[in-house]
């Protein structure tokens, strides 16, 4: 088994703090590699970045290796959450406001951007921000100024942005839900992070990870996986990602009865299906599922990659995963017979 920090383990005996950023982010997988080799270039600029990733994929946690890196890691690191903010306490969170400006506002109070002057901030969930507050937000990424609730005067401001987002911004803007040109601002810089359910046996490796840290935190003698368990911890798809796989291994560690986590230790949390309102339209009946032979083949053409394999079938990973269970196929097995069949570098 690799290290899990791959070319990104730095062994300093003393490291700086964007090293120690970097090994957070433990992955073998060559894709995500490859993306977090360049945070140190991305983190030396001044340019906005967004990153984009399902829940518990470890947005916040590279946005902390940008700032970590980069040259402003003296200055404070700071962090909003635009899910929560509507209206004026957006604008006020952000911009800042005049005493009296509007109801309840007792004093003056600095805004985020303010507060982050030569320094860096984190829009969490930028997706979400209310759509009243995108052209305030577009200025200071135009003008570098900034104007607070109650003010008629600007002031300037000097702060490194970093954004993330779950949101399928294309359905946003297409909807109306998120302005053009603030997005074409903000993502001058990408980092899309992969689901873990497409980052190969990251899930074994990040599993033995959380084990050994969760058993060391609580104090049980629990020391591996068993064969059985590392099958399912494999072949489960990870709805939840990373933040998910910790809270399953943190609860089997604590109920486990013996030396390894058994499959019986595995407690998955229910995960009610989200409907979502949707302007497409659907065909009136649902795609048919290939036949057990021809979706094998696929999935083996593709070295087991689940989201090619559904582009190529123009159905979603929800969808094919269903065929998998369906047809009774392995795919653990597939994927080792893919490579075992790919020719050797």
């Amino acid at each position: 088994m690799g290290s899990g920090y791959s070319e990104l383990s730095l062994a300093a005996a003393a490291p700086s703090p964007g090293q120690s950023a970097l090994t957070r982010l433990l992955t073998d997988f060559p894709p995500l590699q490859a993306l977090l080799a360049h945070l140190p270039r991305l983190a030396a600029t001044d340019l906005p970045v967004l990153i984009t990733g399902e829940p518990g994929t470890g947005k916040e946690l590279v946005a902390e290796a940008l700032w970590a890196l980069s040259p402003r890691q003296p200055q404070p690191f700071h962090r909003v959450n635009c899910a929560l903010l509507t209206g004026e306490l957006a604008t006020s969170e952000l911009f800042g406001h005049l005493q009296g400006s509007f109801t309840g506002a007792a004093r003056t109070r600095l805004g985020k951007f303010q507060q982050a002057h030569r320094g860096t901030l984190f829009l969490d969930e930028v997706g979400d921000l209310d759509l009243a507050v995108q052209p305030r937000l577009l200025r200071v990424l135009e003008q570098g100024e900034v104007e607070p609730l109650g003010s008629d005067a600007s002031t300037t401001v000097d702060v490194r942005l970093v954004c993330a987002t779950n949101q399928n911004l294309a359905d946003r803007l297409a909807a109306g839900r998120f302005r053009q040109d603030l997005y074409d601002r903000l993502a001058v810089l990408l980092v899309p992070l992969p689901p873990l359910r497409e980052r190969g046996a990251d899930a074994l490796l990040l599993a033995e990870h959380f084990l050994e840290a969760e058993a060391r935190r609580h104090q049980r003698p629990v020391v591996g996986l068993s064969a059985r368990a590392r099958r399912r911890l494999q072949d489960y798809p990870w709805p939840g990602n990373v933040r998910e796989l910790k809270n399953v291994i943190t609860r089997a560690v604590l109920f486990c009865r013996g030396h390894l986590v058994q499959n019986r230790d595995l407690a998955f949390a229910p995960r009610p299906e989200v409907r979502t309102p949707s302007r497409r339209v659907f065909p009136a009946t649902l795609p048919a599922r290939p036949p057990h032979n021809q979706l094998a083949a696929l999935l083996r053409e593709e070295d087991g990659n689940i989201s090619a394999v559904a582009r190529r079938l123009q159905v979603c990973t929800r969808t094919v995963y269903r065929w998998l269970r369906a047809a009774g196929l392995d795919l653990k097995r597939l994927r080792d017979e893919a490579a075992a069949g790919r020719p050797a570098m």
